[in-house]
């Protein structure tokens, strides 16, 4: 059956300012004696898991600039019995919405965009219910009552800014500008092509000159691909039902992952958009939390402002300009989380904790039960 990848899940996740320009150490785990023992266990639970096909992917946490967890669990590739490895490649998803949001504010910081800006004053093609009331605010803060796009695997044009906005314009709003939350992969392509308009350089090629090389996030790629065909790739394996039916897009109410049979679709062609996509890999993840937080990317004033929360999501979850804010058991927490058929990954950073947690997963629905233990351990 013929299923779109397109939808990326943003999920509510996390990040924020710990001590994350301290540069990674190559060996050794921080923290007391009795920290590490609560993170062997973490570790040994992760074996558990990944021995019973229950977790495969790559966790990397650090504590006060260093690493108390960095290991990888499962396989990347089933059929040729490829393990994964700390280095391996995942479709971060929604991810990258942080880096749009990045972008944004680097534009703001250079006097040539500001965050009250409508749409109109800088993309053709809206109407004026559009062009004339929604502004960059809105849609980096999913307010502004855009849907989402649907790409069919195929079809001309692929993934290119231009050709979704071609769909967009048509788009209807779904609410008044301002008066609700609502999840719009759709607003990040049109701040992609805001970023466009304004750097005069496609997307991809902004991000990877303003984001990816001062970050030296080296092993961090956008355009099109198929994972099977990418070198250092995790295979994504989604989760189907008897009928055929992808289930993997949502976990069951208690949390538990429903009854079905993982699959390799790793042979599907994918791609990178403003929304969502890139391919990364936990150490490119963390060196870009380490710029962000050491100011390589914005100023301070920017950077804060990015990383507040602005608009309320749900109980105790605030959407900022591309980053979520949450707390566990009472302690805050900022950053993002991505997935799309077959992955699953967040980036999580605690500011009063001096914790960053990196998890990317390559199964359906295999991230949430371990994410939770990992809060847990660092949050009581």
């Amino acid at each position: 059956m013929a299923v779109s990848r397109r939808d990326f899940m943003g999920g509510a996740l996390m990040l924020a300012a710990v001590s994350a320009c301290q540069p990674m150490a190559k060996a050794g785990l921080a923290g007391s004696a009795s920290t590490q023992s609560e993170w062997h266990t973490i570790r040994t639970y992760l074996k558990e898991l990944a021995h019973a096909g229950r977790f495969t992917g790559t966790v990397l946490v650090t504590q006060n600039g260093r690493p108390v967890l960095h290991e990888a669990y499962g396989m990347a590739d089933s059929a040729k019995n490829e393990a994964n490895t700390p280095g391996t490649r995942f479709n971060i998803g929604s991810m990258n919405k942080m880096f749009t949001g990045v972008a944004v504010a680097q534009l703001v910081q250079k006097g040539e965009l500001s965050f009250q800006d409508t749409v109109g004053k800088y993309v053709a093609g809206f109407p004026s219910e559009i062009a004339d009331k929604v502004t960059v605010h809105h849609l980096l803060t999913h307010t502004a009552g855009l849907g989402d796009f649907t790409h069919r695997e195929g079809e001309k044009g692929g993934l290119d800014v231009d050709s979704i906005m071609q769909e967009i314009v048509k788009q209807q709003l779904k609410f008044e500008p301002g008066s609700r939350w609502d999840y719009s992969n759709a607003g990040f392509i049109v701040l992609g092509a805001i970023v466009e308009r304004l750097s005069k350089q496609d997307y991809n090629g902004y991000i990877r000159r303003h984001i990816l090389k001062p970050a030296g996030m080296h092993d961090t790629t956008f355009g099109p691909y198929t994972p099977s065909k990418v070198a250092h790739m995790a295979h994504p394996y989604a989760l189907f039902d008897a009928d055929g039916s992808w289930i993997g897009g949502q976990s069951s109410p208690d949390g538990s992952i429903p009854e079905g049979e993982w699959r390799d679709v790793g042979d599907q062609p994918d791609g990178a958009t403003p929304s969502g996509g890139a391919v990364s890999m936990a150490g490119d993840v963390l060196r870009f939390s380490r710029a962000l937080q050491g100011h390589k990317l914005l100023n301070a004033e920017l950077t804060t402002t990015v990383m507040e929360g602005k608009a309320q999501m749900g109980p105790g979850a605030e959407y900022g300009y591309g980053f979520i804010n949450q707390s566990h058991n009472g302690v805050r927490f900022v950053g993002h989380s991505g997935g799309t058929m077959g992955y699953g990954t967040v980036l999580e950073m605690y500011p009063t904790k001096g914790c960053t947690v990196i998890v990317l997963t390559n199964k359906d629905l295999v991230m949430n039960e371990p994410l939770k233990k990992i809060r847990t351990l660092i949050t009581t």
